[in-house]
């Protein structure tokens, strides 16, 4: 169910990031964006902004700043006017209207006014939403969140107030705003200012800084304009104008320095700079049309015919070269109107082999790309007849491949979820396989590394850690408190123990690899493994515990052979590729079928996600390991009840020591670790000594467990960050014919001799 919960919140996480993070956002470049500025007598200006968002969207996000948070103070020397000091902010907003114009009746600026819906300010609303907002503010400036969605087909416009932005100097007024800030996140394809000011001046200025293809002009005494196109994304758009400040009687904001000077003499070194950078980007971009037109008559076809073309129209008609590049393309038109109708036919031949085998959408879109690219307009007729024919046929061809694969997703789940309950049945009579509810016996005399296999159908390090435990309750280890270095050491004192080949290995790690002198101190072994050469060692040996583990599994013939368990994931995974495959066919061509794709992907996701989980809980056990296995999880719900029974009720306290052992294996140490603590808190007529000794016992097993785990992620993390290291050190020749023993094979021939009766490997 872990596993269940891990999938769902990564499908909702992916959900929600699909939703947010595309409900606003116009999938296209912004149609329009036009700013009406008013200038006020006292100062402030009012905005009306309109925006026509192309793309899907449920809505307009809006990010305005009246502040510059890193604006230096101003001073009134000459690098103060370049318009980054704090005199050029402004100090609030206010007077907000957010309202829209249906896109059909805007066509200019004057349609700005013409309000058809005024949006409500809410606390919080969601997609799909229409006619309200959303603010948030701040000191330096105003986020707005606009719900209206696309299908309404809106003019989306904002109306507000911005105090004090009219900077009035003892001889002129001016405004400097940035009417597109760096942050605006969406290309916009007509983007255009009008300034009103508050009456007439003769001698009003305005300058723009942004790209080089902004361009400004003085309408009349009173009206200023600006034009872009084309404006990419995170690209700031600032306005200047210079006009007299009897204009702006009530305004405020005052630097009581002359600035008439100051900002000329900027605004000229702005200017040159700006017109040499223009002059380059006017010869760079009549290099590249003439290249262009080369590459047009060395290989006359259509894609260098409309480039070369959009090239030199792109050229000022003041450019010396224009007419002569536009000649040089019209006497290429005759060639590459042949190779166009070539390339048609050839393409409409490629569409139709094998009986449309190989149509798709995109072929087709090609198609009707390459169709349309030509200037011949009888050709076109005639193929774009013919693409629409061939367009049936992809919808026929569609509708035959949704069927399909839609017949092919569902036998194959089918098929699965059969499978798949048979499995859930079999796993709960395997559960129940014992009817007792409590097991309060041990169900077989197994040592901790069969049990953990039984249990899980994999040894792992905890099998390794409750051997250790086992060998002490077996009383072939023995252990003590060193009170004094606060640790735990383990002495061998049955040197001639014939146990199991798993319990031999432990037996070699704890008092050969780690320890010596038949003794081994539980710190040494949690340090153990972090050079590369111990951690080699200590790795091999754990996996020679694994393996012998799973001989004496094979030998109790506890599990059927595991070939069907591993055919039914490998089903599973092979069919969720299947139907993430299987989504494109049923859903491709059909109107807005992104969130569909996505809902189905979801469900796919959990569904097969099921089914491996399912897959990975059934274990595939014979009827003797059903037997046993439920009889353990009996005796773990007896672990687990441990507080529920009453003192005469409880097992001898001689026995707890094993209950850890198996309480290890079965995962609830932890919890049978507290229960008998609070046991022996509240017993008073046990021995003392026993006592005492099974609060070490509860130390050790904590202690022990934990050491395990740290040395073999020692071991581990040391040998992967080993892996790409070279041997290398000095060269030199050796007389000797033989080698030196590693540690490890010294070791085992110790081992050996001690068990004389047990292959050490």
């Amino acid at each position: 169910m872990k596993k269940i919960k891990i999938v769902l919140i990564f499908i909702a996480f992916i959900l929600m990031f699909f939703i947010t993070n595309n409900v606003f956002a116009a999938e296209e470049e912004t149609k329009l964006l036009y700013q009406d500025i008013t200038i006020n007598e006292d100062g402030s200006i009012t905005v009306k902004e309109a925006a026509w968002l192309n793309g899907e969207y449920n809505g307009r996000l809006r990010d305005i700043e009246f502040e510059n948070l890193y604006a230096t103070t101003f001073t009134g020397i000459y690098s103060n006017f370049a318009g980054n000091t704090d005199i050029y902010n402004g100090t609030g907003m206010k007077d907000i209207k957010v309202y829209d114009i249906s896109q059909e009746n805007f066509n200019s600026f004057d349609d700005i006014e013409k309000v058809e819906k005024t949006y409500k300010e809410v606390k919080s609303a969601s997609n799909g939403k229409y006619g309200v907002y959303e603010l948030s503010e701040s000191s330096i400036g105003t986020d707005f969140k606009i719900y209206c969605p696309d299908n309404k087909k809106k003019v989306i416009c904002i109306e507000y107030t911005i105090t004090d932005a009219v900077v009035v100097h003892n001889d002129i007024a001016e405004l400097y705003w940035n009417v597109l800030g760096e942050d605006f996140k969406e290309d916009i394809k007509d983007f255009q200012v009008l300034i009103h000011l508050p009456g007439e001046d003769n001698d009003v200025r305005i300058w723009t800084h942004g790209p080089l293809t902004g361009r400004n002009e003085i309408l009349d005494s009173k009206t200023l304009y600006f034009k872009d196109t084309n404006v990419d994304s995170y690209t700031p758009e600032t306005v200047r104008v210079m006009f007299d400040k009897n204009l702006v009687p009530l305004a405020t904001k005052k630097s009581n320095t002359f600035g008439r000077e100051n900002i000329l003499k900027y605004e000229e070194m702005m200017a040159d700079t700006a017109n040499a950078e223009r002059e380059n980007k006017k010869l760079e971009l009549e290099n590249e049309a003439s290249q262009a037109v080369l590459d047009l008559e060395k290989n006359p076809r259509m894609y260098n015919y409309n480039r070369a073309l959009e090239l030199v129209n792109e050229l000022d008609e003041t450019s010396e070269q224009k007419q002569n590049f536009l000649d040089r393309i019209e006497k290429t038109k005759e060639l590459v109107n042949k190779d166009w109708k070539e390339d048609l036919k050839y393409s409409l031949e490629s569409l139709q082999e094998d009986n449309y085998m190989f149509l798709t959408r995109s072929r087709l879109d090609n198609f009707k790309e390459d169709i349309e690219e030509g200037f011949d307009e009888e050709t076109k007729e005639k193929y774009l007849s013919i693409y629409e024919e061939l367009e049936e046929v992809l919808k026929v061809k569609q509708a035959i491949l949704r069927k399909g694969f839609t017949i092919l997703v569902i036998i194959t789940n089918t098929i699965l979820g059969v499978i798949a309950v048979y499995k859930i049945i079999k796993i709960i009579e395997e559960r129940h396989k014992f009817k007792g509810h409590y097991y309060r016996d041990f169900p077989s005399e197994d040592n901790p590394n069969v049990l953990e296999s039984l249990m899980k159908r994999k040894s792992t390090n905890i099998g390794f850690s409750a051997t250790i435990l086992n060998l002490i309750n077996k009383k072939v280890i023995t252990y003590k408190k060193d009170q004094k270095n606060d640790d735990i050491i383990l002495t061998l004192v049955d040197e001639n123990y014939t146990g199991t080949k798993a319990e031999i290995i432990v037996l070699n790690v704890l008092f050969n690899m780690v320890g010596e002198g038949n003794r081994c101190n539980i710190k040494s072994l949690k340090n153990y493994g972090k050079t590369t050469y111990k951690a080699r060692s200590l790795i091999k040996k754990i996996d020679k515990f694994k393996e012998e583990t799973n001989k004496e599994v094979e030998r109790k013939e506890y599990f059927k052979a595991n070939i069907t368990s591993v055919l039914y994931k490998i089903f599973v995974i092979i069919n969720y590729v299947f139907s993430l495959c299987m989504a494109f066919g049923v859903f491709y061509g059909l109107d807005n079928y992104g969130m569909q794709v996505l809902c189905y992907l979801v469900g796919v996701t959990i569904i097969n996600s099921i089914y491996y989980i399912i897959g990975i809980k059934d274990k595939n056990r014979t009827p003797k390991g059903k037997e046993e296995y439920s009889k353990w999880l009996a005796h773990k719900r007896f672990l687990k009840d441990f507080s529920k029974f009453d003192e005469k009720d409880l097992p001898e306290i001689t026995l707890w020591e094993k209950y850890l052992v198996t309480a290890t294996v079965l995962g609830c140490a932890n919890k049978v670790e507290k229960l008998m603590k609070m046991h022996i808190t509240d017993t008073s007529n046990i021995d003392t000594n026993l006592l005492i000794y099974q609060s070490i016992n509860l130390e050790l097993t904590r202690e022990l467990n934990n050491s395990v785990k740290t040395a073999i992620s020692n071991s581990s993390s040391n040998i992967s960050s080993s892996s790409y290291s070279s041997g290398g050190g000095f060269g030199g020749g050796s007389s000797g014919g033989g080698r030196r023993r590693r540690p490890e094979e010294a070791a085992a021939e110790v081992v050996s001799k001690k068990y004389k009766n047990v292959e050490i490997k």
